[in-house]
């Protein structure tokens, strides 16, 4: 089974200028990777299900250098890393994955506990999209 396309609409003020929704755009990203790299949270600020023994036991992971503590979903980096702004206008920002790509299947496999199988067998790690809170945090910078 393919990946499904992993990307959020996020509702803002449509008083909010293009320029200044592309900042927002990088603020809320930047903030799902520190809640998803640092606190281990995610999008509703919940600790994330621990790493499998098989997991924790697979070359992949040891030649990661990864530890068994903190769930963080950086093996390489590279899922965190292709998160961006998709589109954006009045009212509205896209974020998430381009549709296709490896880092999106990645996603995908976290967020639905797929991790490449058919159904969701494995711990589901939704870490895309943040709290209202943190919205309204966010957007009082650029009203």
């Amino acid at each position: 089974m393919s990946a499904k396309w992993q990307r959020i609409r996020i509702d803002i003020d449509p008083r909010i200028k293009p320029a200044d929704r592309v900042a927002l755009a990088d603020d809320i990203i930047e903030h799902i990777y520190e809640r998803t790299t640092v606190q281990n949270l995610d999008r509703r600020n919940r600790q994330f299900a621990r790493y499998s023994k098989s997991y924790i036991n697979s070359a992949e992971f040891k030649g990661a250098g990864k530890s068994a503590g903190d769930v963080d979903l950086q093996l390489t980096g590279d899922m965190l890393a292709a998160l961006d702004l998709l589109s954006h206008k009045s009212g509205s920002l896209l974020i998430g994955f381009e549709r296709g790509t490896e880092e999106n299947a990645k996603a995908d496999g976290n967020i639905r506990g797929t991790y490449g199988k058919s159904e969701g067998t494995g711990p589901r790690r939704d870490f895309l999209g943040l709290t209202a809170a943190k919205l309204r945090e966010l957007q009082r910078e650029y009203l």
